[in-house]
């Protein structure tokens, strides 16, 4: 298979092999262009910097389990009404979130949308549809149509974070519901030694200053409760969620959850696989982004650290009645 860098034109794809739990790629990944940053492949635009090979894959999958431990099993924080009709699911990914949520809601349509065709192929309810595009140009959906929209983890492919959620706010009903989820961009200590300062601050500041650099924000969390009281949204809420790494929860609810990041907490699948792409398009080389890691992960695995970060849930209502 031939493979392009970063401004280069050809019309290859992924040619990743099936497993358990996404079942068979997609053919249309077959003859999808694609980026390669770092060994990973990414969007030929250039503008979405999540990449969607094989292990991207399979790491959404353990990502969707760890979400789920955090919401003690249930699919939303938000609790739905049962009469819920229409939920869009924003970066759907492999679908799992969609096709699990159609089980529990059979009289409901679930829209998956995604940048990428990666989405499972077998065992999609008929209440489940899956569109390919991006989240940020124009929905297919009516004004006022959607009870429920569900974002997850689209950090890193999105830039104009007011704009997408003033446009869930237009598609939303009177009522509606808003949901959005994502992981912090900050690594801490359990103990709070440093105050809830960062840990691995050089590695970070690097990582922040490229994002920077090209115009995305990977850490929108902080941002978001402002974003969208200036989308007009009301009965606002953020809960947070302790994803501990290494070896060192206790008690039996963070050793799972530690036991899920540990599987996606790797050299392969936190740095390669989401810096792969922003170092690249800075400028950066394999061999230069390699030496600096090392120093990284000797931070977070020393023995007197007990490193942790955070699923950040973000909920809001749009107001049943319109503003005075």
């Amino acid at each position: 298979m031939k493979k392009i860098n970063q401004g280069e034109q050809t019309t290859t794809g992924d040619s990743s092999e099936s497993n358990s739990d996404t079942d068979a790629v997609d053919p249309r990944l077959e003859n999808m262009p694609f980026i390669e940053a770092f060994g990973h492949h990414y969007h030929i635009s250039g503008k979405i910097f999540l990449p969607f090979d094989e292990p991207e894959r399979k790491r959404l999958e353990v990502q969707h389990k760890l979400y789920r431990h955090c919401l003690d099993g249930a699919l939303t924080h938000t609790r739905l009404p049962l009469d819920t009709a229409q939920i869009v699911d924003l970066g759907t990914g492999t679908g799992v979130w969609a096709i699990e949520m159609a089980a529990r809601y059979p009289q409901t349509q679930i829209t998956g949308i995604d940048v990428y065709p990666i989405q499972r192929r077998k065992g999609v309810p008929p209440n489940v549809k899956f569109e390919i595009g991006d989240v940020e140009d124009p929905w297919n959906f009516p004004d006022n149509s959607v009870d429920f929209v569900h974002a997850r983890s689209i950090a890193g492919g999105v830039r104009d974070w007011p704009g997408l959620l003033r446009q869930a706010y237009t598609k939303l009903k009177p009522g509606g519901l808003f949901e959005m989820t994502e992981i912090a961009l900050n690594i801490l200590d359990f103990d709070g030694k440093f105050a809830e300062a960062d840990l691995c601050p050089e590695f970070l500041k690097i990582f922040r200053d490229l994002c920077n650099e090209v115009g995305m924000d990977f850490n929108p969390s902080p941002h978001v409760p402002d974003w969208l009281v200036e989308a007009d949204f009301e009965k606002i809420v953020q809960r947070s969620e302790i994803l501990p790494a290494g070896s060192w929860a206790q008690d039996d609810k963070l050793k799972a959850r530690q036991a899920l990041m540990n599987s996606i907490t790797t050299e392969h699948y936190v740095l390669d696989n989401h810096c792969g792409l922003l170092f690249k398009s800075c400028g950066w080389t394999k061999e230069q982004f390699d030496a600096i890691v090392p120093s990284f992960w000797q931070e977070v695995r020393a023995a007197n650290i007990r490193p942790y970060i955070t699923a950040v849930f973000t909920t809001a209502r749009k107001p049943r009645e319109p503003r005075a």
